[in-house]
């Protein structure tokens, strides 16, 4: 069903694809092959003619590194092209069937919402399935069976002991999985509370402030936070303890196979290649579970093409189908809102995959004219929103982490510790395979020697990876924690009109406090752990290559840097190399958003064939885009391999000529190749894993504009004269006021207004009261002549006013009930509620 709209091409294409897959898949036990062989050529041939042995294999690996370029190229492109062509097809069909319906169909069974997030949506999860993934899924699995194959078939003894470390692997790996998805459950639900504050505080500014509620409302989301902070500590020890806990499985097993392999080596008749070949072959197996990301929950979640925010997607894709198509009108006035707050509160690309319902024509003709006019008016009045934050430097934001000094240094400790480890995993690999070639007696000494080191490596990993994600987990937790708190209070000082604002509102205010909050975190403790991390990589690396053999560690050196590219191709391969297709589409989607959205008129002039020419004609160029990518991404693929295998060869075939000059020996050339090897691997895929900068100092640039902004009415200030006592006198002397956002219509011009203490004065009902509370109670300021209260300047009389029991008698009613002050009982609310209600004018 999955490939029912394949033409001709698109078969030969898939046959290609799964061929070329299947072959490059069996390339990497195939280099196990010949790696067993090279080995043996060092460790058995004479000095004299270890360049001959050595040559003819390291040719070999040349061939295989040609086969497997082409295999990857083919791979790659061949399914990439297939799902791109495929895809394009299933929209196109997809909007000619939507255009055939009746209008009834589109009145009762379907709507433009729905229609739109299914060509945007349910096409791209189409795409992915049959796209590069599928060659992704025949690779591995022709590795996995290849893998098995080869070291049945070299040593079937030394494989079924070494078969006992997966199902260790699994059921940790699977825990580990078990506990991360509880705590960042918990995490979420946390965090949940304290954005729930947010909105109900940010949304009903204007009773907060009339109320000094801020303090209230501060106070009570640094509690909630508080709990977050926990729940983000718990989960760097638990992450810490799992992979902790499968490198110790991993380390240990490697001991055990040095150990019974060189059992085999003496009592059966194996040799060190053999060995070597079957320990390889089964632990690439267990090595394609690499980290293709590392973080938390909320931390993943914030890049949407990231692979844990697609496979979030891919489990949430059928509740989205039942609950997405139900969402109510005014839950559409609010996206429309907030995704245009994103897009001038930060500079990051935020995606909105929800499919919106409307009930009728009329109500999507009312929600796009909604959204028209507010960013006109966004246009006419806040011009400056616009405008890109200051980049802010990385000290300043480290300053904010000064506190956590002292757990940061306990980190970056541990962080040096673990970038160890995988320079000394090389050289005790290397110096294993010199010991197969050793006498028995020696041997049987040396196996318990290194298989007790692995297993010593592994407790250290297991010791030093909970410390290394407790000690930065408390640091970034506790940045987090501070910026939002900082944030959050300046946020709730904010003059009113910042709110009127879009950019501004409850939706976009959360997700910076949530999100950019988040992102900055990896600016400060994430990053410095990485280059703490591969600095120690680098530097334990080059010793133990210089130390062995100085010459061929200059020559591996100078080509150690294709391998540092395969490894970053191969994380990439993991994550997957096709571009978002939601924005390369996004013009086309406009066209069906615009043929749908306007059916009536599309069927009354039987323009469904114009429609969907357009539409093809706006596919063309994101077709051949992908077309582009496609190509590109399995050169790229094909070369990291063609440049991996070749490193390979260049290094033995340079050792074999050391050797064999007596510049070298067996051993030094293994450990060499091994240390620097172990150290590109390592580093290439923690590099890979690194965070985003560039959007995290985006996030930053956003929190510190709130941090350094300065709101023209302070609330927070304590600043000018205050007053013990208040009679209550009130007096507006030419005054005249507009609204921030409403620049051009004039609200009082000239007013003039005296009300005595203790005085009711009636206006006419909507007209003057509102606007003039606000300037009452210090939301605006008004034009040429500042009111006053009690002769003193408003913005300083401010705070008293709100302190009236009058106002919040009157206001009290829209108070969310987190917000409600305690100064008066509910017969009291009740008696006044019922007055203001049965009054017809408002004083």
């Amino acid at each position: 069903m999955l490939f029912n709209f394949a033409d001709n091409i698109d078969i030969t294409l898939m046959i290609v694809g799964t061929i070329s897959a299947v072959a490059n898949g069996f390339a990497q036990p195939l280099m196990t092959l010949l790696f067993g062989k090279i080995i043996n050529a060092f460790g058995s041939s004479d000095p004299s003619d270890v360049v001959k042995q050595v040559s003819k294999i390291s040719l070999l690996f040349v061939y295989l590194a040609v086969g497997s370029g082409i295999a990857s190229f083919l791979q790659v492109s061949c399914w990439m092209v297939t799902g791109e062509r495929q895809a394009a097809r299933i929209r196109s069909l997809y909007l000619k069937t939507i255009l055939k319906q009746d209008i009834a169909f589109f009145d009762t069974e379907t709507n433009t919402g729905e229609v739109i997030g299914r060509m945007s949506g349910d096409t791209i999860l189409i795409q992915d399935a049959m796209g590069e993934k599928v060659g992704k899924f025949v690779q591995l699995a022709s590795n996995f069976f290849g893998g098995f194959v080869i070291a049945f078939i070299k040593g079937w003894r030394l494989a079924i002991v070494l078969l006992a470390c997966i199902p260790c692997v699994v059921i940790v790996g699977s825990f580990i999985s078990i506990l991360m998805a509880k705590m960042s459950s918990r995490g979420q639900v946390a965090y949940a509370e304290a954005g729930n504050v947010v909105d109900q505080t940010v949304g009903a500014i204007r009773t907060v402030a009339s109320f000094t509620g801020e303090k209230k409302a501060i106070e009570k989301y640094n509690s909630k936070i508080k709990v977050a902070y926990t729940t983000t500590v718990q989960q760097g020890i638990i992450s810490g303890l799992g992979m902790g806990t499968l490198l110790l499985i991993i380390f240990c097993t490697y001991g055990l196979a040095m150990w019974y392999g060189s059992k085999l080596v003496i009592e059966k008749g194996y040799n060190g290649g053999t060995v070597m070949t079957v320990i390889i072959s089964l632990m690439t197996v267990v090595h394609q579970g690499k980290i293709v990301e590392r973080g938390t929950h909320n931390e993943l979640t914030v890049d949407p093409y990231g692979a844990y925010s697609q496979l979030i997607r891919l489990q949430e894709g059928e509740k989205e189908d039942e609950g997405s198509s139900k969402l109510e009108v005014d839950t559409v006035d609010n996206l429309n809102i907030d995704s245009h707050m994103a897009r001038f509160s930060t500079q990051q690309r935020t995606s909105f995959a929800s499919r919106t319902s409307s009930a009728s024509l009329q109500h999507s003709q009312s929600l796009r004219g909604l959204s028209g006019q507010i960013e006109a008016d966004i246009e006419q009045g806040q011009p400056d929103n616009k405008k890109k934050p200051k980049r802010v430097s990385i000290l300043r934001l480290a300053k904010l982490n000064k506190p956590e000094v002292p757990v940061i240094l306990l980190g970056t400790i541990a962080a040096l510790v673990h970038g160890v480890v995988f320079p000394i995993f090389g050289l005790l690999f290397s110096s294993v395979i010199s010991m197969f070639y050793k006498p028995p007696e020696q041997q049987r000494k040396e196996s318990r020697f290194w298989s007790l080191l692995y297993v010593g490596l592994g407790f250290v990993t297991l010791a030093v990876l909970p410390l290394q994600n407790y000690f930065f987990g408390i640091a970034g937790g506790k940045l987090i924690e501070r910026i939002r708190s900082l944030t959050f209070e300046k946020i709730v000082h904010q003059e009113t009109k910042w709110f009127d604002d879009p950019a501004n509102s409850s939706g976009a205010v959360g997700a910076r406090l949530s999100t950019d909050a988040s992102t900055v975190k990896s600016l400060v403790g994430d990053t410095l752990a990485l280059i703490v991390q591969n600095i120690s990589t680098i530097t334990a690396g080059l010793i133990i290559a210089f130390t062995a053999n100085w010459i061929l560690a200059f020559i591996v050196l100078a080509v150690s840097p294709m391998v540092l590219l395969q490894g970053m191709v191969q994380m990439k391969f993991l994550k997957g190399f096709s571009a978002d297709a939601k924005v390369m589409y996004e013009e086309a989607s406009q066209v069906a958003n615009d043929a749908v959205s306007s059916i009536r008129t599309v069927a009354s002039f039987c323009a469904e064939s114009k429609v969907m020419d357009m539409y093809r004609k706006k596919c063309l160029g994101p077709e051949k885009q992908g077309t582009r990518l496609g190509l590109v991404s399995g050169v790229g693929f094909g070369f990291s391999f063609l440049a991996l295998y070749c490193t390979n060869a260049f290094t033995f075939y340079i050792g074999s000529v050391l050797v064999h000059h007596g510049k070298a020996t067996f051993a030094e050339v293994f450990r060499v190749f091994f240390s620097l090897t172990m150290t590109a691997i390592a580093v290439s895929q923690s590099t890979t894993l690194a965070p985003d900068t560039n959007k995290a100092k985006d996030s930053a640039a956003s929190i510190f504009e709130i941090l350094d902004s300065k709101p023209d009415i302070d609330s927070s200030s304590n600043e000018g004269v205050t007053q013990d006592t208040v009679v209550g006198n009130i007096e507006l002397t030419h005054v005249s006021f507009n609204y921030p956002t409403r620049p051009h219509i004039q609200i009082f011009k000239d007013l003039s207004l005296s009300i005595p203490s203790g005085k009711k004065v009636y206006y006419a009902p909507l007209l003057l009261p509102l606007p003039i509370l606000s300037i009452l109670f210090g939301f605006f300021f008004a034009k040429r002549f500042y009111p006053s209260f009690e002769n003193q300047a408003l913005e300083v009389a401010a705070a008293k006013v709100k302190e009236v029991p009058n106002m919040e008698l009157i206001f009290r009613s829209f108070i969310p009930p987190s917000l409600i002050s305690e100064k008066i009982d509910d017969d009291q609310f009740e008696d006044a509620r019922s007055e203001v209600s049965r009054q017809t004018l408002f004083y």
